[in-house]
């Protein structure tokens, strides 16, 4: 009895059970004061793995003018990861920052909704941070640039390529190749996940 109650206690504390890390969503208002950010709040998340307590967080600037040039306009994608100390104290494990710059045509700069995710896919008690974006300056219905990007501590993995567009029912001929792929040396759960998502993320309805 005395083991099976223990073991019980165990799945109620232990933050991943079966590879799956739970994360507790944090609302904008509710982020700590103390850390420091570029953009407007897209979605933050809190977790625990073997290392620490952290919170995830993405941001946006949203489309603004050009500094030195009214002609042409810019938009900027952050992401973060913050481990949380003693005291209350954070300090930054990692930061992302992509953007586009100097178009003068439709800008795309958005995350993929729900890509922002924690696994642990190595089971290994080490969180793996996922988020994916797309990125263009289009003047006419063209795919957007796709990455797909995954950190595990300081180690980052990256996809790049070029989604394909779904209009109605139909998936237009251009675009879906794959430009780079850092997968290709990333663990073997990781790169099949890697390689699920990216399927599911190809496609950008319009």
């Amino acid at each position: 009895m005395r083991i099976t109650l223990l073991f019980i206690a165990f799945l109620l504390v232990s933050p991943f059970v079966n590879g799956q890390i739970k994360t507790q969503p944090i609302a904008k208002n509710a982020l700590p004061k103390n850390i420091r950010y570029q953009g407007k709040p897209i979605q933050a998340l809190k977790f625990q793995d073997n290392t620490g307590t952290y919170i995830g967080l993405t941001t946006a600037t949203g489309e603004q003018a050009q500094k030195g040039d009214d002609e042409f306009r810019q938009a900027h994608l952050y992401a973060y990861l913050y481990q949380l100390k003693a005291n209350s104290q954070t300090s930054v494990v990692w930061q992302l920052h992509d953007f586009i710059d100097e178009c003068d045509l439709d800008i795309v700069a958005e995350f993929v909704p729900g890509s922002f995710s924690v696994t642990d896919l190595n089971k290994d008690g080490k969180a793996e941070v996922w988020v994916a974006y797309r990125l263009a300056c289009n003047g006419d219905i063209s795919p957007s640039e796709l990455k797909l990007v995954m950190h595990q501590g300081t180690t980052k993995y990256a996809k790049h390529g070029i989604g394909k567009i779904k209009i109605g029912n139909a998936i237009q001929p251009d675009g879906g190749e794959v430009m780079s792929d850092d997968f290709k040396k990333a663990p073997v759960a990781v790169r099949q996940y890697a390689g699920k998502l990216w399927s599911k993320y190809l496609l950008e309805v319009q």
